[in-house]
């Protein structure tokens, strides 16, 4: 008697449980459609007309050259952006003088931790950036409308509660690939005389030669002291000394470090200072390290080589 008291016990939980969810997402619906259904009156009063998505984004794009650069994997894109409810109310916007960036990417993994990073509340923008859309473009002013199901979990505030949709406008202000970013340090920081592998990117230049010093060996270990920053904004993430066993550059092994640190090093002779600079994929490619060096991240590193 007492197990099918228990047993009916848990079966009516069971069931209350069930309506419980099944209310929760009739509701979730409703408020889906009804968000949809404000967006598109507020369309209407304000006289604009917007193309949407599958998924509910309702977005306009103004587009003064269609030729301009598209966001690309890896790209990093650097924008303006206000969100505000559909009553006007301010919620969020970039910060007065300071232009937010992100690196377009395979998942949020890729953006988190050192970049600033704050334009994240819309996961359904990456629909606009590829196929079939692909209508982002370098200096498109894009306006978003979006439905609370497609809003992230970190624009809920007190100002923009969870079951309301969104305005964001957006300006999309530049678009550099890792390429770009490289030459613009270059540039700004008059870095003279660097040698460009054009295989794989490499860039490189001795700050301090000695000629007559000793070539650094294949398979041999050298102490190097270093100071390691993100081209993409100058940031230091690293300083320190480190011994490298220094393997072939024609290989794939990298004996301790990242490729394009190896294969600068191969490059030097002992005593000799030189600047490395290298794009992602002889660095720390789509993963990054830690929360110091994002992913799709070109690095420039200061060296000096020693003896062990």
């Amino acid at each position: 008697m007492r197990g099918k008291l228990i047993l009916g016990i848990i079966a009516s939980l069971t069931v209350t449980i069930m309506a419980c969810e099944q209310t929760e997402d009739v509701y979730k619906d409703r408020k889906t459609g009804e968000n949809k259904a404000e967006i598109r009156t507020y369309l209407t009063a304000n006289k604009l007309t917007a193309d949407s998505t599958k998924s509910g984004l309702f977005y306009i794009i103004k587009n003064t050259n269609a030729a301009a650069q598209k966001p690309l994997i890896g790209d990093e894109v650097t924008l303006r952006y206000t969100a505000k409810r559909l009553d006007g109310t301010i919620v969020d916007s970039s910060q007065v003088g300071v232009d937010d960036v992100f690196i377009r990417s395979y998942s949020s993994r890729d953006v988190s931790g050192l970049m600033l990073y704050r334009f994240n509340p819309v996961p359904s923008f990456e629909e606009l950036l590829s196929t079939p859309l692909e209508v982002v473009h370098e200096g498109d002013v894009i306006t978003l409308f979006v439905p609370w199901s497609l809003r992230g979990t970190g624009d809920v505030s007190l100002l923009a509660p969870l079951y309301i949709p969104i305005r964001y406008d957006v300006e999309i202000l530049k678009v550099r690939t890792e390429e770009e970013q490289i030459n613009d340090y270059v540039a700004k920081n008059k870095i003279l005389g660097l040698e460009r592998n054009n295989d794989n990117g490499l860039r490189f230049v001795k700050t301090l030669a000695y000629p007559d010093s000793a070539q650094i060996a294949i398979g041999t270990t050298v102490s190097v002291t270093y100071t390691g920053r993100l081209i993409r904004n100058g940031k230091q993430f690293d300083t320190g000394t480190i011994d490298v066993n220094v393997v072939d550059p024609t290989g794939t092994a990298s004996g301790g470090v990242v490729k394009g640190f190896n294969d600068g090093i191969a490059k030097m002779r002992y005593g000799e200072k030189a600047v490395i600079i290298f794009p992602s994929i002889l660095g720390y490619g789509v993963t990054g390290s830690s929360t110091k060096i994002p992913a799709y991240s070109p690095l420039l590193f200061e060296v000096e080589a020693k003896r062990k």
